[in-house]
């Protein structure tokens, strides 16, 4: 068995075993800083300890593995040009637009290092250079260095460079307005498309093998948010009593409602509950999800995320970083969409929508019309959608 520590800003890797009957352990620097690479290296190293493929005990050291793979590695030439065709060939879960967009930006790379350039004598200042250009406004910018990011990364995993030269590249600060923290559904779905290939992926390797393990409420989750503006407190403390969702038989349009409150002493955050109708689109989700409980009448509607106990709740932090992990897996949807954006996008949707203001201030909650006034961000697209067939 392994764990990681850090000292002095650098990771190390910690064994531990029973040697005469008693424990023994082993602390060796991983030799990184980057948290998400020493996660990487603690998966692979504990797994070749238990397999007996390696002795910390005895001698055997990370640098001696990295060495053994540097020694693979060396004499390898890979020309940009084909280092990102082949990479763009495997973007298999990835749709064209998708595809179009990272030929886009891999072809200006090419244009200002040169097609042939060798991938593993690129610079981290070559990427900065290419990325932070004076003349790009700030959100380009940052597109840039995302897809960059996606690119490099791919070629640490594939063993062909040494480290991810842009893992310490940190994006310009854009200023958000709340159009840039909104979500459209085709980018939602890229999101939960996101979620499918990466727990797939951990299937195939094992790291996965119960079905609690792949938190299996974050589509139902997410979809209740995005269709109903809930906030993130009000998703994680919202309980099976608070939802209906048979409806009024009489009226084959109620879907059912939901009631919604902040915590457990019935309040939101401007003090009142409010009742929110289950949209179409939504009731598939909260009726599987219901099942899938095994139909409840009280505890959380999305409890723990092991889901094993539905009186355990879960934090709104925990359901943020969740959120957040498949917003940056998505590789076309933009990292400035926050779990809070779910909220945005409701209310933006729903005057798009055409729903009066005054019935929209009442689903989200807000304390007065000037509050929900701001999500009437139309773009061009909205006015030319509105003033069509009005003659």
């Amino acid at each position: 068995m392994a764990s990681l520590k850090k000292r002095n800003g650098t990771y190390y890797i910690r064994f531990y075993k029973k040697i005469n009957g008693k424990g023994k352990q082993k602390a060796l620097s991983l030799g990184t800083k980057i948290k998400r690479e020493a996660q990487k290296l603690l998966i692979e190293y504990e797994d070749k300890f238990e397999r007996g493929e390696i002795d910390p005990f005895n001698g055997w050291s990370p640098r001696q593995e990295a060495k053994k793979k540097r020694q693979k590695l060396r004499g390898k030439y890979v020309p940009l040009h084909k280092a990102a065709d082949q990479f763009i060939e495997q973007r298999s879960q990835a749709n064209q637009t998708t595809k179009d967009n990272y030929r886009r930006h891999l072809d200006m790379l090419e244009d200002k290092l040169g097609r042939t350039m060798p991938v593993t004598e690129i610079l981290e200042k070559d990427i900065r250079e290419f990325c932070f250009r004076s003349d790009l406004a700030k959100a380009t910018q940052a597109s840039y260095l995302r897809h960059l990011k996606v690119f490099f990364r791919w070629l640490h995993e594939k063993e062909i460079l040494k480290e991810d030269i842009t893992a310490d590249i940190k994006p310009p600060k854009v200023p958000q307005k709340i159009a840039q923290k909104t979500i459209s559904r085709e980018e939602l779905d890229q999101v939960f498309e996101a979620y499918d290939q990466f727990y797939k992926e951990q299937k195939k390797k094992g790291y996965v093998t119960k079905p609690h393990q792949m938190r299996l409420w974050f589509k139902p989750m997410i979809n209740t948010m995005y269709y109903c503006g809930m906030r993130a407190s009000e998703a994680v403390n919202l309980r099976w009593k608070d939802v209906d969702l048979k409806g009024n038989s009489d009226d084959p349009d109620d879907l059912g409602h939901i009631r919604i409150t902040n915590s457990d002493d019935n309040t939101t955050k401007s003090g009142k509950e409010r009742i929110v109708p289950i949209r179409e689109p939504l009731k598939p989700w909260l009726v599987q999800w219901h099942k899938k409980q095994e139909e409840p009448t009280d505890g959380y509607v999305f409890p723990s995320s092991t889901g094993l106990n539905r009186f355990q709740g879960m934090t709104a932090g925990s359901l943020s970083r969740s959120f957040k992990k498949f917003v940056r897996l998505a590789e076309d949807v933009p990292n400035t969409i926050t779990l809070h954006g779910l909220r945005h996008s409701c209310a933006t949707d729903l005057l798009r929508k055409g729903v009066p203001i005054h019935i929209v201030q009442k689903i989200m909650g807000h304390s007065s019309i000037d509050v929900t006034q701001i999500y009437e961000h139309l773009d061009q697209n909205d006015i030319k959608h509105a003033m069509k067939g009005i003659d």
